[in-house]
């Protein structure tokens, strides 16, 4: 019996970038628990009858509009990132990102290169407990896919 090739979870990376000359990509200290990447093609649904028998339940074809994804990370409040966060979503702006499958290509491993935008960021807490985060990331120009090497 051939073993599932299973990964750990903390090995989906998302590297953002800090805008310096030469730029340095690191995993937000904030995502320290869940991590999420979700893609999702928009399509049109077109209804087509049987002209010899159009009494006959028609048949659904679908076209691709667009495709898209989203990311979405969830962890105990890193302090010292919180700041950055909050200018980040005041500025409105893109920032470059990869999203990275931190494995070898044989080894199931890839990532995109882009740039995100945050969507959403949002900190809880209750007392006697610690806060917590949740964003999500969405990208704000085509992102490039490979393979790692």
């Amino acid at each position: 019996m051939a073993e599932v090739g299973i990964i750990e979870g903390e090995k989906l990376l998302i590297l953002i970038g800090n805008g310096a000359t030469t730029e340095v990509f690191t995993h937000p200290c904030l995502i320290n628990m869940a991590r999420s990447l979700s893609f999702v093609t928009n399509m049109t649904e077109t209804e087509v009858p049987d002209c010899d028998n159009p009494s006959l339940p028609a048949k659904i074809v679908r076209k691709a509009k667009s495709i898209d994804f989203t990311i979405s990370g969830t962890g105990k409040v890193d302090k010292t990132s919180v700041f950055a966060y909050i200018q980040w979503y005041q500025s409105a702006a893109p920032k470059n990102a990869k999203i990275r499958q931190n494995e070898t290509g044989a080894n199931g491993g890839w990532e995109g290169v882009g740039k995100l935008l945050l969507k959403d960021f949002d900190l809880s807490g209750d007392r006697g407990d610690y806060q917590e985060v949740t964003l999500t990331l969405v990208p704000a120009s085509t992102f490039t896919w490979t393979a790692n090497p």
